[in-house]
């Protein structure tokens, strides 16, 4: 067993369930410590810390609360949305660290786990990201770090792969996930490393999840409520 499925592993079984059980103020406000910790940093702190908060407040408005749907024949129907499992984060080397900031904070905001593996002269910055993360009490196994030589993005368990860096390299990802067994991976690039056009996207945080709709039936017969859960899975 390689250490980067082991990895997948206790990111699925644990550090996944973990994470996702939080509610979204909880994930938030750790993310928010987070960003404090990053805003010390003297070459891309500031810059960091304000993708962070700009991806919290988005999340904020568009999946921290669920929305009401009344039924026609009296059921309640909420629409609300989950995390998909654990991403993959990337990079070619001399990546923008603010770009790479912004896909691990909506990775995390959404609820998901996260795989940090950076090219060699961003592996340090890697380190500086994923231990502010656990001092922020991000749980250890939610947020890893994997050797970038280490890495393996054909694992079918990965919902998706985050990328930051060429046009070329997004092109060879993007072939890559193609050619996998089982459900497709998005692959969420950002090559734009001046505009951040992707990252900086109003609706970016909506790449990192399902929705689920849940039915609530109070016309029951004898007023017992039937609640069903109708949703896409992990993916």
């Amino acid at each position: 067993m390689t250490i980067i499925t082991q990895i997948i592993d206790s990111a699925l079984s644990q550090g996944h369930p973990e994470w996702a059980d939080h509610s979204f103020s909880q994930r938030v406000e750790k993310l928010l410590q987070w960003s404090n910790h990053l805003a010390e940093h003297p070459d891309f702190g500031v810059l960091a810390a304000k993708m962070v908060r700009f991806q919290c407040q988005r999340a904020l408005n568009l999946i921290a609360e669920a929305e009401l749907m009344p039924g026609p024949t009296g059921e309640s129907n909420e629409l609300y949305t989950a995390p998909r499992g654990v991403f993959y984060i990337t990079s070619d080397n001399k990546a923008s660290v603010v770009a790479i900031v912004g896909q691990i904070t909506a990775a995390l905001a959404a609820g998901n786990a996260i795989i940090v593996a950076l090219q060699n002269e961003e592996a340090m910055i890697a380190s500086v990201i994923v231990e502010g993360l656990h001092q922020a009490n991000v749980p250890k196994l939610t947020v890893q770090q994997v050797n970038a030589t280490e890495t393996d993005v054909d694992d079918v368990r990965l919902a998706g792969v985050c990328f930051v860096g060429s046009k070329q390299k997004e092109i060879e990802l993007n072939q890559q996930l193609a050619k996998r067994d089982g459900l497709l991976a998005q692959l969420i690039a950002e090559t734009d490393q001046e505009r951040l056009a992707n990252i900086t996207d109003p609706h970016f945080v909506l790449r990192f999840i399902t929705e689920r709709t849940r039915t609530i039936n109070v016309t029951a017969v004898g007023g017992n409520a039937t609640l069903l859960e109708l949703g896409g899975g992990n993916h």
